[in-house]
């Protein structure tokens, strides 16, 4: 069990720009030059409002990681025990150990794994995280090995947990314009929760063509709600105007991308977050959702290929919500209705046609969000 409270994680945070992924290949490097054997260290996430444990990051030896995979925690008993009673366990043989493998125990036998050291994250009371250490033979675990892991498992435990409190930080933050544009806008109820639950379930199906990594995934998931923090620079008679925008108007409202990106970089800069690899997915998701692949989106008028993948992830997540929802000023479409209007969109080379087509393509999984966040 570990609990983290150390300046001089602090300091690595400043040091690692490259995620915590970087960080977690550079500490295994240092535990295999003392101990060859440990052969793979991962950290997985997770979120007590959904009970799911979800990979995020992890250096192997061989490169094979376990990406995109999420289990509720309380499906899974061994781990469970683990956080009710706040230790750690050593498995000396994996073959032998579990009857009943789950899904990552099956996994960790396909690649060799033989034996594993399993501990928890809490920040508080509260579980974050685990983190698992591997090897592919048995009995890698002894008393020297784990005194020795359990330093460098407080490391990383810091520094996940500092980056944790640095991204509340920073919503919170943001969640203030936020709240203030949800309250002007006309986009009502959960629409924020809904959109960035299509967009996570659209940036997870692309992570294996699009080389989005799990921590990039979790980003986009994030920060989609943030897309139109801008609004709250947007006066009230032409934000909540119930008509259509005549033409200056329609220029003032477009001016709400640039407020946007202008108000994300003073809260990077105050929280001294402007190199974080998070804030790039704040400033693509900001500032590119209103781009269309045809050109005739803005700020810019990018073409396709130039528009950030994340972009594209969210406007495809905010214009299907906007469709399969009412609104003051339409009815909700049926589902028929709004895959078709999708597909027209990818025909005319506005939507990313591979984003139209892992939305479609997740059929429960929508209409589970939709039951879920329904307003």
């Amino acid at each position: 069990m570990i609990q983290a409270s150390s300046t001089w994680a602090l300091h690595q945070l400043e040091v690692e720009k490259s995620g915590l992924a970087g960080r977690l290949r550079s500490l295994h490097g240092i535990i295999q030059a003392r101990f060859p054997a440990i052969s793979r260290m991962a950290l997985a996430l997770y979120d007590p409002v959904s009970d799911a444990l979800k990979t995020f990051a992890s250096s192997n030896e061989d490169g094979e990681a376990l990406q995109r995979y999420e289990a509720r925690l309380s499906e899974v008993p061994s781990l469970l025990q683990l956080k009710n009673e706040r230790r750690t366990r050593v498995v000396q043989d994996i073959e032998a150990s579990f009857s009943h493998p789950t899904a990552h125990t099956a996994w960790l036998r396909g690649q060799q794994y033989r034996s594993s050291y399993t501990l928890p994250i809490f920040s508080g009371h509260e579980l974050a995280a685990f983190l698992f250490f591997d090897a592919k033979e048995v009995n890698a675990f002894g008393p020297e090995v784990t005194g020795f892991l359990d330093i460098f498992a407080d490391i990383v435990s810091q520094l996940y947990l500092l980056r944790l409190a640095a991204v509340n930080t920073l919503v919170g933050a943001v969640d203030i314009a936020t709240g203030l544009a949800r309250i002007r806008d006309v986009e009502t109820g959960l629409h924020l929760e809904r959109m960035a639950s299509y967009a996570r379930l659209v940036a997870k199906s692309l992570a294996p063509s699009h080389g989005l990594s799990d921590e990039q995934v979790e980003y986009v998931h994030l920060f989609a709600p943030l897309h139109d923090i801008g609004k709250v620079g947007i006066p009230d008679r032409i934000l909540l105007k119930p008509g259509r925008l005549d033409a200056e108007e329609y220029a003032h409202m477009k001016r709400h991308v640039q407020i946007g990106l202008e108000l994300v970089e003073h809260i990077l800069a105050d929280l001294g977050l402007q190199d974080d690899p998070m804030a790039r997915t704040m400033r693509e998701v900001v500032g590119g959702h209103h781009e269309r692949g045809d050109g005739s989106g803005y700020p810019l008028g990018l073409r396709m290929a130039e528009i950030p993948l994340v972009a594209r992830i969210v406007a495809v997540a905010d214009v299907y919500d906007a469709l399969s929802t009412e609104r003051p000023y339409k009815p909700r479409w049926s589902e028929a209705d709004c895959l078709a209007e999708l597909q027209r969109e990818v025909a005319a080379g506005r939507l990313d046609a591979d984003c139209v087509a892992a939305l479609v393509a997740a059929e429960a999984a929508r209409a589970d969000i939709r039951r879920r966040l329904a307003d």
